[in-house]
């Protein structure tokens, strides 16, 4: 007799998401769980390429079709009215969810996330939200960040923690809240770096790039830091002071490439000798990058984690971050002081710190909390056991 499982939806519509979610993903086919890869097009570029770069077997079935991803405010304005007819369409949610209630897998803080959380619970499905309870207690640093993760808490039953900060951010939010005990992102940079570990491939790719030997790598993308103009003044000012040190590879992100187009900042970066400008690499060659790199300078949440992981000094170019990963360790915060970052530059070394180790895998964790629930199992919470038991009986 065939065993009935309730159908789980792994619902992706940025990189940053399918690149945490990856390893989730691999773990749901190593165990035999058929799963929906729900695609919302809110990113196109280099989708693919992630999908091959992490030999993941499911294909992406997209809950509609844009001939471009939302890059902009208009095309992003454009995706998010589409993707508000499908919430608003019994008919249209029924067809995202195609094979009946069951789970839905969201993850992290972007529109996605919210859009999944919402359109699950309005189709009378359990709603798990992975990377869940990270706050900075301010809606609009990081905008819209903050306000897409509190909302989306108050859309789903189960609450996947990466720690325990995270989970006690949500002692007043209903739902079971369960704790990986670290984030995605450890899962995911491992495999990209046994990938690219002595391989000849990417060392042959940073030298068609033109990567110099020694330099600091560089990915600055929110929206507070590149669409405020005084904020992008005062980021590439201090950008130009970093490069009077060392050389810098700056990895644009294509919003960050426009702004700096239309602002007359490309212009000035690309006549300094010692500025490498890249468009956005895949995952593989950031990876690369990141290893060679005697530092790394970012705005965002993920690499902050990821160089936590690996013990990569880092210096965070925002005024507050919500995550805790690498804070006092590798990772210092520059409230945009020259004073703190003429000081991490000059001893960065001080920063350094062997890569964590472990034989947890917060991604085997979550799948094992899958499996239990779309069985019919108990996540020691009655509400999503009673849900799953009447589910299972449709």
């Amino acid at each position: 007799m065939t065993e009935k499982l309730l159908p789980i939806y792994v619902v992706i519509g940025t990189r940053a998401q399918l690149i945490k979610m990856a390893p989730v993903m691999r773990e749901l086919e190593r165990a035999g769980l058929p799963y929906d890869f729900v695609y919302t097009q809110q990113h196109k570029e280099t989708i693919q390429d992630l999908i091959a770069n992490f030999d993941i077997a499911a294909r992406p079935r997209p809950v509609i079709e844009r001939s471009q991803e939302a890059k902009t405010l208009w095309l992003f304005a454009g995706w998010w009215l589409g993707m508000l007819r499908v919430v608003l369409s019994s008919r249209r949610r029924a067809m995202v969810f195609s094979r009946g209630s069951g789970l839905v897998v969201t993850h992290g803080d972007t529109a996605t996330t919210l859009w999944a959380a919402i359109c699950g619970k309005l189709s009378g499905c359990v709603v798990m939200h992975v990377e869940a309870g990270l706050r900075s207690h301010n809606l609009l640093d990081p905008f819209p960040e903050e306000i897409m993760r509190v909302l989306t808490a108050r859309f789903s039953d189960i609450h996947a923690c990466p720690n325990d900060w995270a989970v006690d951010n949500l002692r007043k939010v209903s739902g079971i809240k369960l704790n990986t005990g670290q984030n995605l992102m450890r899962d995911s940079l491992a495999y990209g770096l046994e990938k690219v570990k002595d391989n000849p491939v990417y060392a042959s790719r940073l030298r068609e790039l033109g990567v110099p030997d020694e330099f600091a790598l560089v990915s600055i993308h929110r929206y507070e830091n590149i669409f405020r103009r005084k904020r992008l003044e005062r980021v590439m000012g201090l950008l130009l002071r970093i490069a009077g040190r060392i050389s810098l590879v700056i990895v644009m992100h294509p919003s960050t490439q426009r702004q700096l187009l239309r602002t007359g900042w490309m212009e000035k970066l690309t006549a300094n000798p010692t500025i490498v400008l890249l468009p956005r690499q895949d995952f593989m060659t950031f990876v690369a990058l990141v290893q060679h790199a005697r530092f790394v300078i970012t705005d965002g949440g993920s690499n902050q984690e990821e160089m936590s992981y690996i013990g990569k000094p880092t210096l965070i170019f925002r005024k507050v971050t919500e995550r805790r990963e690498g804070i006092g360790r590798n990772a210092v915060i520059s409230r945009f002081d020259e004073s703190v970052i003429d000081d991490f530059v000059a001893n960065y070394r001080k920063y350094e710190y062997p890569p964590q180790q472990t034989d947890e895998s917060p991604a085997r964790m979550v799948v094992e909390w899958i499996s239990r629930f779309v069985r019919g199992g108990s996540l020691a919470g009655p509400d999503c056991e009673g849900r799953a038991r009447a589910l299972a009986s449709i």
